[in-house]
């Protein structure tokens, strides 16, 4: 078990080293000097991708894909009220709407340990498309921790739904929208 421990404090160490905080914005070289990167997300009228990938031990410990997905859906649907999630893999290539008027969220969890202690790494990016395949994270925030096998997963449940209202809080702030579902509890 000592062994597992010092396993699972230093990966957490090294993630917390090697893992951004937030992502970096776009390259400047196609926006305005005066325009923060949280402008962007004026222009998303709709949301046609909100995914959860795991990767690791995260099957192993009871943690799918699809249901972190529809968790992180409902979480979406719950915090952004007025604004339309539609079907699910990126934007259609003959919508009417222009790329940054679609806006995505990825969530990444990853596991490593399959024992008593389990440490975990959940990294979420959001931002409008540039072109229809290619997103542009203009927002990202990741946690980091470990535990007990048996306590991991509804960390890693509370931590999705935890980095859905922080975004939610950002995309509101950024339309100048005072109080939104995230804010009013």
């Amino acid at each position: 078990m000592g062994f597992l421990l010092k396993l699972s404090l230093a990966l957490c160490a090294f993630f917390i080293g090697a893992a951004p905080i937030v992502s970096p914005a776009a390259p400047e070289t196609d926006k305005s000097p005066e325009r923060a990167p949280t402008a962007e997300l004026q222009e998303i009228k709709k949301f046609v991708s909100v995914e959860v990938q795991t990767q690791g031990s995260a099957e192993k410990i009871g943690l799918r894909s699809t249901e972190l997905t529809d968790l992180t859906r409902l979480a979406f649907l719950n915090n952004f009220p007025g604004v339309a999630l539609e079907s699910s893999g990126g934007p259609s290539l003959d919508g009417v709407e222009r790329p940054n008027q679609i806006g995505f969220i990825n969530c990444e969890v990853w596991t490593v340990g399959e024992e008593y202690i389990v440490a975990y790494h959940v990294d979420c990016n959001a931002g409008p498309y540039v072109t229809p395949r290619t997103p542009n994270a203009v927002w990202g925030h990741a946690l980091l921790g470990y535990g007990p096998k048996d306590q991991v997963p509804d960390s890693i449940r509370k931590g999705l739904r935890s980095l859905i209202e922080k975004f939610a809080l950002v995309f509101f702030r950024s339309r100048g929208v005072v109080e939104s579902a995230a804010t009013a509890k």
